[in-house]
């Protein structure tokens, strides 16, 4: 179709170099703007695309790459395949209705059309692994782009595989007896979170169970749905108003929206039915929101109790420093800022991606002799 779009395009093609075609024909095997590119664009995607991004998710300290592999490639790989889906049905459907509508006589240039496709495809995944993850954006935007770059060489290289060899029953046989645990096991991950959702969705029609709309709640805040999330806890909290977790997190989600006197009301609520609750966190978040509200005075006491009981987490030590820094005791936020990066360089290497923002954000609060 793309080819019968571009009759009556009477441009002489540029000679380019052999690597420059090599590229494009690459890129546009990628996006499906060749004929007969579809499966192998799939194709690279799951073999190509989600692995690689898997890989460098694992290489930043996220975990290993083979728990990873096991707990999240077929959760991304769903998601990249409907976004590739929702990208370019909406084309096919648009390039048709145009193509028919004037009769099979449109001379219009596909190859643009097929780049915003291709755009809007890499943006719906970046958001896919956001959402997967709990990433910023442009941090889940950088790994699909690292990813999609090895997927278009991937891509490139088809035509130099023998795949016909791929159909060989012996070596499918031996493929699967040698691998076949291991790709089996690629679902687990998967099917273990559908099967937990369906059993706290059932759980839920008790009307007395407050902890099941809690854990709900938790899978929904760590994929950012955050209205649904807040919509869980408030239930749990309106089932069983001593339900502290859920205050907790209620408070951490008003404070990450900067809604502090929201999330000063409801971190209060939690320190009071347990003072120690997630490993005493609710002391820093309190403190955090505070700061925020620019209540300093208020937000010193909470942040000091908190990092006397643990003085190595690098957030906790920041936000007492910016407290102190705004209280005009700069000694003793600049120890605070210092004890931030020294929790974050004596850390786990595994603990370190999660943390390293705390350490340049403290970098930056002392002064360079």
């Amino acid at each position: 179709m793309a080819q019968a779009l571009a009759e009556g395009d009477d441009s002489v093609p540029m000679a380019h170099p052999a690597p420059f075609h090599i590229a494009t024909d690459a890129a546009g095997r990628f996006a499906s703007y060749d004929p007969g590119s579809f499966f192998g664009a799939l194709f690279a995607i799951a073999v190509a695309l989600v692995p690689v991004t898997i890989a460098l998710r694992a290489v930043a300290g996220h975990g290993s790459f083979s728990v990873l592999m096991r707990r999240d490639y077929l959760s991304l790989l769903m998601c990249a395949l409907l976004c590739w889906s929702a990208a370019f049905l909406l084309l096919a459907v648009a390039i048709g209705a145009v193509y028919w509508g004037s009769g099979g006589e449109s001379s219009i240039h596909v190859a643009p059309v097929f780049a915003v496709a291709t755009l809007y495809f890499l943006i719906l995944t970046a958001l896919a692994v956001r959402t997967v993850w709990g990433t910023t954006f442009f941090a889940a935007l950088g790994l699909t782009l690292a990813g999609s770059a090895v997927a278009v060489v991937f891509t490139g290289l088809l035509p130099f595989v023998p795949i016909y060899y791929l159909a060989s029953p012996f070596l499918l046989f031996y493929a699967w007896r040698f691998m076949g645990s291991e790709v089996s096991s690629l679902g687990d991950g998967l099917r273990s979170r559908q099967h937990l959702r369906q059993q706290l969705e059932l759980a839920t029609t008790n009307p007395r169970d407050a902890d099941a709309h809690y854990q709900l709640g938790l899978i929904y805040q760590e994929r950012r749905q955050y209205t649904e999330a807040v919509a869980r806890f408030q239930k749990a909290i309106e089932i069983d108003p001593s339900e502290s977790g859920a205050q907790f997190q209620l408070g951490r989600i008003a404070r990450q929206q900067s809604r502090f006197d929201d999330a000063i009301r409801f971190l209060t609520a939690a320190a009071k039915l347990d003072d120690k609750l997630a490993s005493s966190e609710v002391w820093r978040e309190l403190g955090s929101a505070y700061a925020g509200a620019s209540r300093f005075e208020e937000a010193a006491p909470a942040l000091a109790k908190y990092t006397s009981r643990r003085p190595y987490d690098p957030e906790g030590q920041y936000w007492f420093g910016k407290t102190l820094a705004a209280l005009g005791r700069a000694n003793e936020a600049q120890e605070a800022f210092r004890a931030a990066i020294e929790a974050v360089d004596t850390m786990p290497k595994h603990r370190r991606a999660e943390v390293r923002q705390w350490k340049s954000m403290a970098a930056k609060e002392i002064p360079r002799s």
